[in-house]
């Protein structure tokens, strides 16, 4: 099966398939199963043990578990009382309608039967700024409670209205565990090298203006220059040039919101003062030129 291809937050627009509230019995056992979308399952209450490929995971209340496409998986509910949980399958885009699928037909065997060969090449992507463990201890347990709530109340309902609160619903999701899992820099919690990373961060945010490079982040953190660039993306998702023209960008949008300096000024200002360059990446970045960043958020005179 091929790599999920990997999109930031620009692009997220995330399809919600199917989300149920559901209570399982005591001794339960749901045999093996494959999905071919995302999935997270929330542990409302009640015990069990989930396998995920040749790793079994316990199963308790305010455990997150995500489960990605074409794993195998199965569940076993322990203990004497039912467990109540909250499923949710979904894409992080919508992949067409040739690779659209029935959920009640392929989760819940109702219906026709779907051709399982079709679903087996299915891709997928993912989102590349989070990378989601498959069983997590989440720390806002009401927080997350009252997202898969939303989720399971908007599907049930129907219509356009309560699809995009659905669909509002699951960024909320994303943005909570981003808060779990993330700092507000970007860095991956629980990093061994993230006090190292911060620094750096720290720094190009203190000089984003003057030039900077991962041999020059490296040899402040006494590291090589490819350990130290293969530790940062570890630690952010991300490259050192691609975090540091991130910053510069928005340093740049709000310099052209105050509307005082010319596009020319306002690269120089963010370390990029070839104004040719400047546009282009500002464009690749914002998905509109400088200027008309500028004029676009002006207020309309009086």
């Amino acid at each position: 099966m091929e790599m999920p291809q990997r999109i930031d937050y620009r692009l997220l627009s995330p399809y919600v398939r199917y989300v149920h509230e559901v209570e399982i019995a005591p001794g339960s056992l749901a045999s093996e199963r494959h999905i071919y979308d995302y999935e997270f399952i929330f542990v409302v209450s009640g015990e069990g043990r989930l396998r995920l490929g040749d790793r079994w995971h316990e199963m308790k209340s305010g455990d997150l578990f995500y489960i990605r496409p074409h794993l195998a998986n199965e569940m076993i509910v322990t203990g004497e009382r039912p467990m109540d949980c909250f499923a949710v399958h979904f894409d992080y885009v919508y992949l067409g309608e040739g690779h659209e699928f029935s959920p009640y037909s392929v989760y819940l065997g109702q219906g026709g039967e779907e051709n399982k060969g079709r679903l087996q090449e299915r891709p997928s992507v993912e989102l590349s700024e989070l990378d989601i463990p498959e069983a997590m201890a989440v720390g806002d347990v009401r927080g997350f409670y009252e997202a898969f709530r939303r989720l399971n109340d908007g599907f049930r309902l129907g219509g356009t209205g309560a699809r995009l609160t659905t669909k509002a619903a699951l960024i909320g999701l994303l943005a909570l565990l981003s808060e779990e899992l993330m700092t507000r820099e970007g860095i991956r919690i629980g990093h061994p090298h993230a006090d190292t990373v911060l620094d750096a961060i720290r720094y190009m945010e203190s000089r984003y203006a003057e030039r900077i490079d991962a041999a020059l982040l490296a040899g402040r953190a006494g590291f090589t220059p490819k350990y130290f660039g293969t530790l940062f993306k570890q630690a952010t998702g991300t490259t050192v040039s691609a975090y540091l023209l991130r910053l510069r960008m928005d340093h740049a949008k709000r310099l052209l919101a105050q509307r005082r300096l010319t596009v020319e000024e306002v690269g120089a200002c963010v370390g990029i003062p070839d104004i040719y360059y400047f546009s282009k990446q500002f464009k690749k970045a914002e998905g509109m030129s400088p200027s008309r960043y500028a004029s676009s958020i002006g207020w309309p005179s009086a």
